[in-house]
C-alpha cells in the first residue's frame, strides 16, 4: 500500500522492544523472510510475498506503519514473550498447541501440502495417505523446523526419521541432492521448485493434505499470531481482516502470488 511505510529490521538489531502499539502507531511484524512465495527478505531489507501484502493491507487498514522483523521461522512463536515484535504473520498455522502460547486472529487462509518424493519412488502413485505413511516407514523426510508439517510426520509417520531445517531453501537443496526420501511442503513451495531444473528426478503425490487429514498437528489454516490477552490488538486485528477478506484483498494476493485462491471464508 502507497500509504504505509514499511522498514525492515533483523532480529539482532532489535532496540524497540517494549515500545507499547498505541503509543507509536507502529505494527512489528514477525516473520521468516526465508519461505518462497510467503515471505522473502532480500539484502537491501525489502519484504515481499504473500505475508508481506497481507501485513501492509493490514497496516493500511488500520492506518499503521508495518515495521518487519525478519528471523528464523521456529523461533517466532517462542520470541513472542520477549517483546521484539507486535503481531507474526508467516504463513502461520492455527493449532491447539501454538493457542496455549499465542493467540490468533481469525484464520484468513489455508494451503494444500504434498508429499514429494523421487520419481522411481514406489511412493510416487500412492493413491491415499495410508499408503503413503505406511511407505514412510524407515525412510527420511524432511521438514522444515517448527512448523505443522513437521509435527504432522512426527505424529503419523513415528517410523519415519526426520531430517529438519531452518529454512526451505536448506530443505530443498537436501531433496535435490538426495539426502531425503521423501519432503513434505505446501503448494506454492512445491510449484517453485517444479520450476526448476533440480526437480527434474522428482514428482508430487497427487495427494491433498488439508488440516482436516489432522487439526491437532495441521491445525485449522493461517492467522496473525499475537501475544496472549492483547483483546484489543485481537478486535481491531479481526474486524481489519475480515473486511479484507471480504472485498477479495487477500483473494488478490493469493491469486498474485500462488495461482490459486487460498482465502477462507470471514468467520468473524
Amino acid at each position: 500500500m502507497k500509504h504505509t511505510l514499511c522498514t525492515f529490521l533483523t532480529a539482532g538489531l532489535i532496540s524497540v522492544a517494549g515500545m507499547a502499539l498505541a503509543d507509536n502507531g507502529i505494527l512489528r511484524i514477525g516473520t521468516e523472510g526465508d519461505a518462497p512465495n510467503f515471505s522473502m527478505a532480500d539484502a537491501a531489507g525489502n519484504v515481499t510475498g504473500f505475508d508481506a501484502d497481507v501485513a501492509n493491507a493490514l497496516c493500511a487498514k488500520l492506518e499503521m506503519t508495518c515495521q518487519f522483523v525478519v528471523q528464523s521461522f521456529s523461533t517466532l512463536v517462542p520470541s513472542m514473550d520477549t517483546d521484539r515484535f507486535d503481531v507474526i504473520i508467516s504463513g502461520l498455522g492455527i493449532t491447539d498447541e501454538r493457542r496455549e502460547k499465542i493467540d490468533y486472529t481469525i484464520p484468513y487462509a489455508s494451503t494444500p501440502q504434498y508429499f514429494v518424493v523421487a520419481k522411481d519412488s514406489p511412493l510416487a502413485s500412492a493413491k491415499d495417505l495410508d499408503t503413503i505413511l505406511a511407505g514412510l516407514k524407515g525412510k527420511t523426510v524432511g521438514v522444515v523446523n517448527g512448523t505443522t508439517y513437521a509435527r504432522f510426520v512426527a505424529k503419523m509417520a513415528p517410523e519415519a526419521t526426520l531430517n529438519t531445517y531452518e529454512a526451505t531453501t536448506q530443505q530443498l537443496a537436501d531433496l535435490a541432492a538426495g539426502r531425503v526420501d521423501a519432503a513434505l511442503s505446501d503448494s506454492p513451495t512445491w510449484a517453485d521448485f517444479f520450476k526448476t531444473p533440480e526437480s527434474a528426478g522428482y514428482t508430487k503425490i497427487d495427494l491433498r493434505i488439508l488440516p482436516t487429514a489432522d487439526h491437532e498437528t495441521l491445525g485449522y489454516g493461517m492467522g496473525v499470531g499475537l501475544k496472549k490477552g492483547n483483546a484489543a490488538l485481537q478486535a481491531k486485528l479481526d474486524s481489519a481482516m475480515c473486511a479484507l477478506i471480504t472485498d477479495g484483498t487477500i483473494a488478490a494476493s493469493s491469486m498474485k502470488w500462488f495461482g490459486e485462491d487460498y482465502t477462507l471464508p470471514c468467520a468473524k
